[in-house]
C-alpha cells in the first residue's frame, strides 16, 4: 500500500509513522523546508505511549515529489487548507485511489466532495494526542480504547478500507472501522467547541477557563447546542455519555494543556473556528436549532482573526 500523507505536523507524522510501522510505503508531504530535510537525513524520532524510537520515512515538499499516484490520501492539514491542500494534490490520485479525512471539526468531508465520488472518501476521528518537540521530534499517546475510527461515505467496508484498517492495527494502532464513526466525530467536535477558541480567547488553558463558574457555564452552553444540532441531523448523541466523556474522562487528565486553535491565536494565525464552533452554526441553519451562543464565538474569533495586527500589543 502507498500512503501519501499531507500535512507532516505532529499528527500527521504520527499517523505516517504507524502506516510505515505497519507495512506501509509512506511519504509525508508538507511544505516546512527545514522539517522535511530532517525527517529525509534522520527519520522522524517519536516517542509514542512511552517508547522512543527512530521512523524512517520519507518526506517531500509538494505532492508532484511523490513521483505517482498513491493508493491512500491522508488529510491532516487544517480545515481551512483542505481545498488547497485536495486541489494541489490531484497528481496523486488515480482510478482507484482513496483519501480520509483524519482532521479536527466537521466540513473537510464537504469540501473532499468537491474533487472526489462519495465511494473514494472516508473520515475518521482521532483519539489520541500528539504534540512537536524538536525539528523531527514528535511525542504523543493513545487514549483509552480505539485509537482511530474510521468510515467511508458508502459504508461499504470492501478493499482498500479494509486494508487501512489492518495496516494501522500491525502498526500498533487500535483502528477500527466503525459505522459509529460520526457521532465520535462529534463527540470530539464537542470537546473541541467547548475549549479551542473559548481558551483563546480569555487567553488560559483548559483547566483555568473550567474553573471559572463562567467558563464552565459557556462551555455547557456550547455543548448544548451542538448535541441538540447532532440529534437534528440525525447523528444519536446521548448528553450525559457525551458531556461525561469530557468532562470526567478527559478534561481532569488534560487540564495544563492549550488548545491547537488557542496556540494558533497566541502566534497569531488564522483557527479552525469554521470547522469547529463553525460547523455547529451551519448544522443549525440546516436544521432550524439556535446556535446563538456557538454564533457568537465564530464572530468574535473572526474579528480577532482579521485584526491581529491591530491588537494593543501589535501597536508601537
Amino acid at each position: 500500500m502507498k500512503v501519501a500523507v499531507l500535512g507532516a505536523g505532529a499528527m500527521g507524522s504520527v499517523i505516517g509513522a504507524h502506516f510505515h510501522k505497519g507495512g506501509a510505503d509512506v511519504t509525508l508531504i508538507d511544505p516546512f523546508t527545514a522539517l522535511v530535510e530532517k525527517i529525509n537525513k534522520d527519520g522522524l524520532k517519536m516517542t509514542f505511549n512511552g517508547k522512543e524510537e527512530i521512523v524512517k520515512m520519507k518526506a517531500v515538499l509538494t505532492p508532484q515529489e511523490v513521483g505517482g499516484t498513491v493508493d491512500v490520501v491522508v488529510v491532516l492539514v487544517k480545515g481551512l487548507f483542505t481545498r488547497s491542500a485536495m486541489e494541489n494534490a490531484k497528481c496523486l490520485f488515480g482510478d482507484k485511489t482513496v483519501a480520509i479525512s483524519l482532521q479536527n471539526g466537521v466540513g473537510n468531508v464537504d469540501i473532499m466532495k468537491e474533487f472526489l465520488p462519495d465511494e473514494k472518501i472516508g473520515n475518521g476521528t482521532l483519539n489520541m494526542s500528539s504534540r512537536p518537540l524538536e525539528l523531527g521530534e514528535v511525542s504523543g499517546a493513545a487514549g483509552k480504547g480505539v485509537a482511530v475510527h474510521f468510515i467511508n461515505e458508502t459504508h461499504s467496508k470492501t478493499g482498500i478500507w479494509v486494508e487501512i484498517e489492518e495496516v494501522l492495527n500491525k502498526g500498533g494502532l487500535l483502528t477500527e472501522y466503525s459505522t459509529d464513526t460520526e457521532v465520535m466525530v462529534w463527540s470530539k467536535l464537542l470537546v473541541n467547541s467547548c475549549v479551542n477558541l473559548t481558551c483563546g480567547l480569555a487567553r488560559v488553558n483548559m483547566g483555568i477557563f473550567w474553573d471559572h463558574p463562567d467558563g464552565a457555564s459557556l462551555e455547557e452552553l456550547i455543548a448544548r447546542e451542538l448535541v441538540a444540532v447532532a440529534n437534528a441531523k440525525g447523528i444519536k448523541m446521548d448528553w450525559d455519555t457525551a458531556w461525561n466523556a469530557y468532562t470526567k474522562d478527559l478534561l481532569p487528565s488534560v487540564r495544563d494543556h492549550y488548545p491547537s486553535a488557542t496556540q494558533d491565536i497566541m502566534k497569531k494565525k488564522k483557527t479552525e473556528v469554521d470547522f469547529l464552533n463553525g460547523a455547529v452554526v451551519r448544522g443549525g441553519k440546516e436544521t432550524g436549532i439556535p446556535t446563538p451562543v456557538n454564533d457568537v464565538i465564530v464572530k468574535l474569533t473572526h474579528i480577532l482573526e482579521d485584526n491581529f495586527d491591530r491588537q494593543w500589543d501589535s501597536i508601537k
